[in-house]
């Protein structure tokens, strides 16, 4: 079910200065989505401001997802995402498998106490929009048990 999700939504990102959106195509009517900002981002643009050249990921101690991402000292080892306590600079590891860290990070949410990044949608037609949400590495949930992630929102 998850593989039939992944491939019929589309999720392109806008961006204005720091802020863009994401839009789910192929939603399920009356199905409820959610979004989880696990990361904040920092995008640098081309000198037109067209395209991202680069996108760099941090966290703080004191956000929702860290002491279950790196533990509460910052310290403990995650199999998928390297953390640098000097910079809170984030990475994901060469060696993950993407199937493997999408069951992960849904884990991770339905099993923590975590509020969204931004009100849940209850799809009422085939489009569902979160719009001037802070960049960031997002987590999407919906009422279907499935899960993606929008690496630059």
């Amino acid at each position: 079910m998850m593989v039939v999700l992944l491939l019929s939504i589309s999720v392109p990102v806008f961006a204005t200065e720091s802020t863009g959106s994401i839009t789910i195509t192929n939603a399920t009517i009356n199905e409820t989505y959610s979004i989880y900002k696990l990361f904040d981002a920092t995008v640098d643009f081309d000198a037109e401001g067209d395209s991202a050249e680069a996108v760099s990921y941090r966290i703080k101690s004191d956000d929702q997802f860290f002491a279950d991402l790196f533990g509460v000292d910052g310290k403990a080892t995650n199999v998928f995402f390297n953390y640098n306590p000097n910079t809170g600079s984030v990475t994901k590891k060469d060696s993950v498998n993407d199937s493997e860290l999408v069951t992960y990070l849904t884990n991770l949410v339905n099993n923590g106490a975590y509020t969204p990044a931004a009100p849940s949608v209850v799809a009422s037609n085939r489009v569902v929009k979160f719009e001037n949400i802070p960049f960031g590495y997002y987590v999407i949930t919906s009422t279907l048990g499935t899960t993606i992630t929008v690496n630059s929102a």
